[in-house]
């Protein structure tokens, strides 16, 4: 009887199993990309060291004062978002912001939830990373944003998570 036809599978099946076994990803693996991940994010490389942290903290946060009252403020680079409805020319120089994000879509779906509150005026602004900002209001009268700043923090049918809502006022308009 010959038993070379026979040793050929039973090799490769041994080697294969061998490879197999090889390539198992351990704990101490994860462990160690875990813990690459988080030196870099200390020691600040990565993500956050990016284009998009730089835009991030150029972006200033102080306070407006009106009266006796002081609204979180922002200033920062920002543009008109092509039918955001708002030009960059009939910007105000304070602005109310009720919500930012990531996708073009969602700050879209937004503004038109406000139209249909009540906020005829809501419009789209954004920053180079991009990130989307929703406006109820804007104007260069720090009394005037003031109003609607209270208005929109006082209406229950607007949902506004931390830090919203804030007043942006845009670069340019800040000299």
């Amino acid at each position: 009887m010959n038993r070379r036809p026979l040793l050929l599978p039973l090799g490769a099946i041994l080697l294969i199993g061998w490879a197999v076994s090889g390539c198992k990803t351990t704990e101490s693996n994860y462990r160690q990309a875990y813990e690459a991940a988080v030196s870099q994010r200390q020691e600040g490389s990565g993500v956050d060291s990016t284009i998009y942290a730089r835009i991030r903290n150029r972006a200033t946060n102080s306070s407006l004062v009106v009266g006796v009252d002081s609204l979180p403020l922002r200033t920062e680079s920002i543009g008109a978002t092509k039918d955001g409805g708002m030009t960059i020319d009939s910007l105000g120089r304070y602005n109310v912001v009720v919500g930012q994000f990531k996708q073009i879509f969602n700050a879209r779906q937004m503004k038109q939830r406000l139209i249909d509150s009540g906020y005829a005026g809501a419009f789209i602004l954004h920053t180079r990373e991009p990130l989307y900002y929703v406006c109820t209001a804007t104007s260069d009268d720090p009394q005037s944003i003031f109003e609607a700043w209270k208005r929109v923090k006082a209406d229950k049918s607007v949902v506004l998570r931390d830090p919203l809502p804030f007043i942006l006022r845009p670069a340019h308009k800040a000299r």
